[in-house]
C-alpha cells in the first residue's frame, strides 16, 4: 500500500505535524478516488438504464434495435461488475423506480458476475451478458398495467405474461442479426428442467447452459429485488428457495452460482 509505505519512510523522530499532515492527505486522496468511483459507477448504471429504455421503447414501437446498443450496454456492465462488484451494482439500479429495466440490470448484472467467477472467456461471457440484457424484451409488447400489477395476476393476464419469450424471440429473429443462442436464451428462460416450463415444455438436455445460467440469474433477481407489493427475499433465502424447487434449476450450476451471491450482494442490502 503506497500511503503505508510513505509513513514507513518518515524519519522516526518526524514531528507530529508531518505525520498527521501525511495521514490526513492518505484520507484525502482515498476520499476523492472513492467518490470518483461512486460517480463513475452512477454514470454507468445511468447509461445503461438508458440502453436498455431505448432497446424496449424501440421493440414496443416496432422499430429496428441497434446491435451497437447492445455491445454498449453490455460493456458498461462488465466494467462495473468487475470493478465494484455485484453489491455495488445492485445498490446503485436499486436507487432507481425502473421497473422491467431495474430487472433487467439485475439479472446482467448477476450474469457478469456468475461468468467471471465459473472462468467464462471474453467472448462468452458478454454473450451471456447480451442474452441477460435481452431475456425480457418481449415484454416490450405486454401491457403496462399487467407488468405493474401490485398482485397475483389472473389467468387471463398470465396466459398473455407467458407469451413474452415467444414475442421476444420472434422479434429478435426478424431483426436478423442476433445470434441463435442469445434468441435461444429469450425464448426459454421461463422452461424447466423437468419440462414444466413455457413456452415450449423443454426438458432436460434440450436446455442449452446459456439458458440454463441466465434462468438462475432471472430467478434469483426476481426473488432477491425490492416490489412494492412485497419483501424481497435474502440472497440465503431465495438461494434456499431455489435449491428446494425441485425439477426447475440445474443444481450443479446453482451450487456454483451460490457463494459469489452470498459474498458479493451485502453492499447491496
Amino acid at each position: 500500500m503506497a500511503g503505508a509505505s510513505n509513513l514507513r519512510q518518515l524519519p522516526a523522530a518526524a514531528p507530529r505535524q508531518i505525520v498527521l499532515a501525511n495521514v490526513f492527505a492518505m484520507i484525502e486522496e482515498a476520499t476523492r478516488s472513492a467518490e470518483a468511483r461512486r460517480r463513475q459507477l452512477a454514470e454507468r448504471v445511468t447509461g445503461a438504464t438508458a440502453i436498455v429504455a431505448d432497446l424496449f421503447d424501440s421493440a414496443a414501437l416496432g422499430a429496428r434495435l441497434r446491435r451497437a446498443d447492445v455491445e454498449r450496454g453490455t460493456e458498461l456492465v462488465l466494467a462495473a461488475v468487475s470493478e465494484v462488484g455485484i453489491g455495488a451494482w445492485l445498490a446503485e439500479v436499486w436507487r432507481h423506480e425502473i421497473g422491467v429495466y431495474q430487472h433487467t440490470l439485475g439479472v446482467a448484472g448477476h450474469a457478469a458476475t456468475f461468468g467471471a467467477q465459473i472462468g467464462l472467456n471474453r467472448t462468452d461471457l458478454a454473450r451471456l451478458v447480451r442474452s441477460a440484457l435481452l431475456h425480457d424484451i418481449g415484454k416490450s409488447r405486454i401491457p403496462v398495467e399487467i407488468l405493474n400489477k401490485p398482485g397475483p395476476l389472473n389467468p387471463e393476464e398470465m396466459r398473455l405474461m407467458q407469451r413474452h419469450p415467444d414475442i421476444g424471440a420472434d422479434l429478435l429473429v426478424a431483426q436478423g442479426e442476433f445470434e441463435a443462442a442469445i434468441i435461444d436464451v429469450v425464448r426459454h428462460h421461463h422452461e424447466r428442467l423437468d419440462g414444466k416450463g413455457y413456452p415450449d415444455g423443454l426438458a432436460g438436455s434440450a436446455i442449452s447452459d446459456l439458458v440454463r445460467i441466465v434462468t438462475i440469474c432471472d430467478v434469483f433477481s426476481a426473488l432477491t429485488e425490492r416490489r412494492t407489493y412485497r419483501q424481497s427475499a435474502t440472497p440465503a433465502d431465495a438461494l434456499a428457495t431455489m435449491v428446494g424447487g425441485t425439477g426447475h434449476l440445474d443444481l450443479d450450476l446453482l451450487r456454483a452460482f451460490a457463494p459469489s451471491m452470498l459474498a458479493g450482494m451485502s453492499l447491496a442490502a
